[in-house]
């Protein structure tokens, strides 16, 4: 859009409006003018017409009146009865010359030609007119065409007493004729004939270069008599008038274009001017009329657009129009605006419920602390908030974090900065390096005496400290550290530890493998390895656990216990577990298929168990390697039972009737209860290593096994011990009564080829083991 400003737009709008107008208005004058024109020169036309015919008509009553006057003279009478040929000639000599006839003629009664003032005059070119009198015994008169030339003729009787003759005089339509009717109608004339079937134009008082025009358009206005023609590549208007009843002889009248139109013309300049005039002061009219309108809009654009920038500003002055009400208007707004930009960069700040500095805020004003001093980072959290909310309440909840905000902001020596970043969590800095008695000190005080529902209630925190030197960190990187010292502190008996050294590159280490598990999977970084289950009732091998084992690129070997918690809190324990179930199923299908079948245990975590697909999961596996579910077992912990028992309890009870092995791991070191145990649906207990690895030098280890032992037996179970390391706890976990052991004393985690070479070897060694152990 070129024009960009409201007061361009206004004076275009109002410059096309008028010219719209002085358009429409001159365009119908001139219409009418044109019109009026055109029927004035119609007018001319016509009334020149009427003279023309008024003229022809007069001089034929005059040949009329000469002729008669000339067939009544007795001598030329006497003198056509006797045919005296001198007399005669030198009468219609005279008498023509009298009247200045250009033609003087005697007819027989039968027409024939008696005498005549042109020799080559013929008859039959006065025939026409001849054949009138046959009907009329009086004078005749019309306009014939002689020798190619137009004449106007008049025939009357010569009587003595009956008709001897007739007598004729006649005048040419010639020059001076045509001359004589332009000077009186003030119009152009042609006089044209017909001849040899083709118009031939005689006199005319047209122009040359007209002249030429003309027999281009003589047959239309010959075939339209008395109707004007104007044609475009003409330059006058004209008429036809027939001259004779055969209509061969005409009389063209001509309107030049300019006569008429020159008085249109200096019009429509009269027109031109005005409109130009009307537009210049309608274009000046505008421009103040807009500058009126706009000059105080500008202004209160202005004023909008400092507003809209953030810019103080003061508005515009205005009246009691509608302009003035927008300038009070937007000084309103801004004044709104303004207070509205307060109010939002305190809630960016400010926790809503304690009226603390957020997170945010903490991003941008601990940058400096951290920039300029030495100093400490004190984290805090209630311990148990959850419960607080889920028993009191959320009002109740905010209330207690209320109350904790105000109590933060009393304690001594107050902080450089306090904030709440979010949840249950406290930030408090200080320009100074905290030690643990000082940290004590400052918490001592908020931890009892909260009232909330008239009831006193006592807080436990847990408390994070990261003391950082001037100019070392980003406020992410000290944040971090102090949420890492925070989590160290949950496992501490007082609830309080500072972050050291390393725990930060140890905590990126741990997101670095959070980050590279789900794509490690894809990329074979892991492996399994199996551990075989020894039978010591019947000596041999029929089972062994798979372990998972993960090579990384960068950090080599990384232990199973590094990276399956990881997994469980990152959500990515299902991948795992998946990628385990197929790699193991389809090497136990393997096994199975040849001659040596092997049952293959996998360990499962609280997540997979509380996983409504994993019974579906694991019968599709078995079903796509054709593998029974006896060669599968599947190992849990207690603690992953205790999570929610009775989900728990209802998958295994579902993965039991596929005819699976269940076996309970890491026996005696969870928090299950007798009561629990006798409903699992479980086929074997394995204690843990814990009470296995030192089973030949503590006595209350083995009496803890062969008391689990008795147990479970009782209960339908079998026992498998996990962790024998040397030969000499052997002969105990038999004494025990354990059916099968599994160690590094029988064989470490071995890859499918070594597990294939160790049981071909097997027969000999446990001759080996077991008569030694006999010998014992």
């Amino acid at each position: 859009m070129p024009f960009k400003s409201l007061r361009s737009k206004l004076i275009f709008i109002l410059l096309l409006l008028l010219s719209l107008l002085a358009v429409a208005t001159g365009f119908a004058t001139l219409t009418t003018l044109k019109h009026d024109s055109e029927l004035q020169a119609r007018h001319m036309l016509n009334v020149s017409t009427k003279v023309l015919r008024q003229a022809l008509d007069t001089r034929a009553d005059q040949l009329s009146n000469s002729v008669r006057i000339l067939a009544a003279d007795f001598g030329f009478r006497r003198a056509v009865a006797t045919a005296e040929q001198e007399t005669i000639a030198s009468v219609l000599d005279n008498h023509g010359n009298r009247i200045n006839a250009s033609l003087m003629l005697l007819l027989a009664p039968d027409g024939a030609l008696l005498a005549s003032s042109d020799a080559e005059l013929n008859i039959s070119d006065i025939a026409p007119l001849f054949q009138q009198t046959a009907t009329n015994d009086s004078t005749v008169a019309d306009i014939i065409s002689l020798n190619g030339k137009p004449f106007q003729l008049v025939l009357a009787p010569v009587k003595a007493p009956n008709l001897i003759a007739w007598v004729g005089m006649g005048f040419p339509l010639d020059g001076p004729l045509a001359q004589q009717i332009k000077g009186v109608t003030g119009l152009d004339i042609s006089f044209t004939a017909m001849q040899n079937g083709q118009h031939r134009i005689g006199n005319s008082t047209l122009e040359s270069s007209h002249q030429q025009q003309l027999p281009d358009i003589l047959s239309a206005l010959t075939s339209q008599p008395d109707a004007i023609h104007n044609s475009p590549e003409q330059d006058f208007v004209s008429v036809a008038l027939p001259l004779d009843q055969q209509q061969q002889l005409w009389a063209l009248q001509h309107l030049s274009n300019q006569r008429w139109l020159s008085s249109y013309r200096q019009l429509r300049g009269q027109l031109f001017y005005i409109f130009g005039a009307a537009l210049s002061l309608s274009l000046v009219i505008a421009f103040i009329f807009a500058r009126s309108i706009t000059g105080p809009i500008q202004a209160l654009s202005q004023f909008a657009m400092r507003i809209g920038q953030g810019f103080d500003a003061t508005a515009p002055a205005g009246g009691n129009d509608e302009v003035g009400l927008l300038s009070r208007t937007l000084s309103t707004m801004q004044q709104d605006i303004k207070q509205r930009e307060q109010q939002l960069q305190f809630n960016a700040e400010h926790d809503s419920v304690t009226g603390l500095y957020n997170r945010t805020a903490i991003e941008r004003l601990l940058q400096q602390w951290l920039d300029n001093c030495d100093g400490s980072l004190l984290q805090l959290n209630i311990q148990q908030f959850k419960s607080i909310n889920d028993v009191l309440g959320f009002s109740n909840g905010d209330l207690l974090l209320q109350q904790l905000a105000q109590r933060l902001q009393q304690t001594l020596p107050a902080p450089a900065l306090l904030a709440r970043p979010g949840g249950d969590e406290f930030v408090l800095l200080y320009p100074h390096t905290l030690l643990t008695e000082q940290v004590q000190q400052l918490i001592k005080p908020l931890l009892n005496g909260y009232k909330l529902q008239h009831s006193a209630i006592n807080l436990k925190l847990y408390a994070g400290i990261y003391n950082f030197a001037a100019g070392q960190l980003s406020v992410n990187d000290a944040l971090r550290r102090v949420d890492i010292a925070l989590e160290n502190a949950r496992q501490m008996p007082d609830g309080l530890a500072f972050y050291q050294q390393g725990q930060d590159e140890s905590h990126q280490r741990e997101l670095g493998l959070i980050r590279d598990l789900p794509q490690a999977l894809h990329n074979g970084q892991f492996f399994v390895l199996y551990q075989p289950k020894v039978n010591i009732k019947q000596p041999g091998c029929n089972s062994a656990e798979a372990l998972i084992r993960w090579q990384h690129p960068q950090l080599g070997l990384v232990p199973p216990d590094s990276f399956i918690k990881l997994a469980e809190h990152s959500g990515n324990i299902g991948l795992i577990s998946q990628w385990m179930l197929q790699q193991v199923i389809a090497q136990a299908a393997r096994w199975w298929h040849s001659t040596t079948p092997m049952q293959l245990a996998v360990n499962l975590s609280v997540f997979d168990l509380l996983n409504p697909q994993l019974a579906d999961d694991i019968a599709a596996l078995l079903q796509q390697h054709q593998l029974p579910a006896a060669a599968l077992a599947l190992e849990v912990t207690e603690s992953a039972v205790m999570d929610d028992t009775e989900t728990v309890i209802a998958q295994l009870h579902r993965l039991r009737k596929l005819g699976i092995t269940l076996s309970i791991d890491d026996f005696g070191t969870g928090q299950s209860s007798l009561a629990y145990l006798k409903q699992l649906p479980v086929h074997e207990v394995k204690i843990d290593r814990a009470f296995v690895k030192d089973i030949e030098h503590n006595s209350n280890d083995a009496l803890i096994v062969k008391a689990t032992t008795q147990l479970a037996h009782s209960l339908g179970f079998s026992v498998t011990a996990e962790g024998l390391e040397n030969h000499a706890g052997l002969q105990h976990l038999q004494s025990c009564g354990c059916d099968k052991i599994q160690g590094y004393y029988f064989a470490k985690p071995m890859t499918p080829q070594q597990l294939d070479a160790w049981l071909a070897k097997l027969p000999q060694q446990l001759n080996l083991w077991f008569n030694n152990n006999s010998m014992v």
